[in-house]
């Protein structure tokens, strides 16, 4: 099995395949398309969706995964649109992203309520709310690694910018 990448892009289509040359439009098509070990590559622009992993381990990346240009986390946005978690992740990797304005009881913008681990790195994490725990991310009995993430402007009932529940094991490193 050959390890494969996605590609998602504002200009293209979900009835696309996938492939560089015709990217979906969203990237929870991108998402969909996966099997484990599969990365989803999305270009700059505004999304607006909630994504969830369902489960799988994979990379979700913007073009800050290929180039490290910290240019794109600011200019990939996923917009939750008020609409729930912006992102459902466990296991996986999502990286370098701004992620906004979701709205939910546990984990505004990102909730790890699996049982897996999961990495959270170079994400600008604001304006989200949850009613209840982790406006900003909320972490329940998981090992999480949350690196080089800003986390701003977020609420919650409890921890506005990051929730958790034990036990739980979960890194935040600058």
């Amino acid at each position: 099995y050959k390890l494969i990448s996605w590609y998602v892009s504002t200009t293209g289509s979900d009835d696309n395949d996938g492939s560089e040359e015709n990217p979906f439009a969203t990237i929870q098509a991108g998402i969909d398309a996966t099997i484990d070990g599969d990365t989803v590559l999305v270009a700059e622009g505004t999304y607006t969706e909630n994504i969830n992993f369902n489960g799988k381990t994979i990379v979700v990346g913007s073009l800050f995964l290929t180039t490290q240009d910290t240019s794109y986390i600011s200019s990939t946005i996923i917009d939750g649109n008020d609409a729930g978690s912006v992102v459902i992740i466990g296991p996986g990797t999502i990286t370098g992203f701004s992620i906004t304005n979701g709205n939910s009881t546990n984990g505004g913008g990102i909730i790890n309520s699996s049982s897996s681990s999961a990495t959270l790195n170079n994400l600008n994490i604001t304006n989200n709310i949850a009613s209840n725990i982790g406006g900003g991310i909320y972490i329940n009995g998981n090992n999480t690694l949350i690196q080089s993430c800003i986390i701003k402007n977020n609420q919650g009932y409890l921890g506005g910018g990051v929730g958790y529940t034990s036990p739980y094991t979960s890194n935040i490193i600058n």
